[in-house]
């Protein structure tokens, strides 16, 4: 098991950063998995020093209403607010390890499914007039396009896999190109 952070700053700090990364409302259940997940903060920690920070405004409260009246605080979302964001972006680099913040944020990531981030996939597969095709797919959420690839598909066959595997598991293909161009390999095996 991982070290865990020693400062309260820095547990502050690692809570702000990993909320401003992911840069869309979560609810209270989902933010304490994310940061709790690989064992550098523990649950302690968390209660302690995200109720600090959502007292001081840095983080702010997006009460979630049914019927108009508010449903309590177990519905609430959470947010960073822009002086916590300027805080993460401030602090992050001198206060947290790039591993720490990398392997943290992919796996908050692992956590949040694209359907929950409200992504919107497309794909197409388009002949090039000599028996290939080139496949390609995309991936938009709430920040924006995440995710543009094209493959060119030695034939038909190949590039309807490629299609029937992206759609079946978008999550996964995003996932493993990532974990790929970081040099993080041993992520695609974890479950």
């Amino acid at each position: 098991m991982p070290e865990t952070f020693h400062s309260p700053q820095q547990v502050e700090v690692f809570i702000l950063y990993l909320l401003e990364k992911i840069g869309y409302p979560l609810d209270y259940n989902d933010i304490a998995t994310i940061v709790i997940r690989d064992g550098f903060v523990d649950y302690f920690d968390f209660v302690t020093y995200f109720h600090e920070l959502l007292e001081a405004n840095h983080i702010a409260r997006i009460p979630r209403e049914e019927d108009g009246e508010s449903s309590g605080s177990d519905r609430d979302m959470y947010t960073v607010s822009d002086t916590g964001r300027l805080i993460a972006k401030g602090l992050a680099d001198d206060l947290l390890l790039a591993a720490v913040r990398e392997k943290s944020y992919i796996s908050a990531m692992r956590h949040l499914s694209l359907e929950k981030r409200g992504a919107v996939l497309h794909h197409d597969m388009e002949p090039n007039g000599d028996g290939t095709y080139n496949f390609h797919c995309t991936i938009k959420d709430c920040d924006g396009l995440a995710f543009d690839l094209t493959l060119r598909a030695d034939s038909f066959m190949q590039a309807s896999r490629m299609r029937m595997n992206f759609e079946d598991k978008p999550d996964v293909v995003y996932r493993g190109l990532v974990a790929l161009v970081t040099g993080n390999v041993n992520y695609l095996f974890e479950k």
